[in-house]
């Protein structure tokens, strides 16, 4: 069976599904898929990296199919400059897809450019180097100064509100994570960027998609 997404609570103008992914590859997932999906899960070299793959873009299409009536193998996306897809036909239907591990996170609008991330709570990692790349020069000194075992999570909901704004923007990692400042406590915040188009405006929310996992919203604002 595939995988049946639980629909969050979250304020408009958002709907956001978290589904658990399947770590074989399903027939009835991969027979949604286009060449360039089952081209790309074909280059995994592990299974459970290609059945979460495949399982993951299989929610998404059936949320999308059932949000616009379309048959979910009949889909088709196009790519913005930087790589952000976009559902062809359907202007009026924003989304944005996110899986760690075992997890996969949709997010789903009727209109604007969104972004979301979705990232596993872990207690012990090395965030030397995340931090270094993530972080601007006073980000990293809030994190120093906080205890040990507060920075794990400090870095995390820091990296998933930055990487929720820059694929809201599409600009993926063209925009250096560590050019922006975000925050680590505020429920919602509004961030401003520096892009090649200028001066950008994103409202970003911080999410808990389930104990132990931690994740971020984002719409560029209109007009900005």
């Amino acid at each position: 069976m595939p995988s049946v997404p639980l629909r969050l609570s979250v304020a408009p103008p958002f709907e956001l599904w978290l589904a658990e992914l399947a770590e074989t590859t399903r027939d009835d997932d991969f027979a949604l898929l286009d060449a360039d999906e089952r081209a790309r899960a074909a280059r995994f070299h592990f299974e459970r990296h290609r059945g979460r793959y495949v399982s993951a873009h299989g929610v998404l299409r059936r949320l999308l199919a059932d949000r616009t009536g379309r048959p979910a193998a009949s889909l088709a996306f196009e790519s913005g400059p930087y790589g952000k897809p976009a559902l062809v036909g359907e202007p009026r239907c924003a989304f944005s897809l996110s899986h760690c591990d075992e997890l996969a996170l949709v997010a789903l609008a009727d209109d604007g450019e969104i972004g979301v991330d979705l990232e596993r709570v872990r207690e012990r990692f090395e965030i030397g180097q995340l931090a270094r790349h993530c972080l601007t020069p006073a980000e990293c000194r809030d994190l120093t100064a906080l205890q040990p075992d507060a920075r794990p999570l400090a870095l995390l909901a820091r990296w998933t509100r930055k990487e929720a704004c820059l694929k809201a923007l599409g600009t993926g990692l063209q925009i250096e994570p560590s050019s922006f400042a975000v925050g680590a406590d505020a429920p919602q915040e509004e961030v401003g960027l520096t892009t090649i188009w200028g001066q950008r405006v994103v409202l970003v929310h911080a999410i808990e998609p389930a104990p132990g996992w931690i994740g971020a919203v984002a719409r560029v604002k209109v007009g900005h």
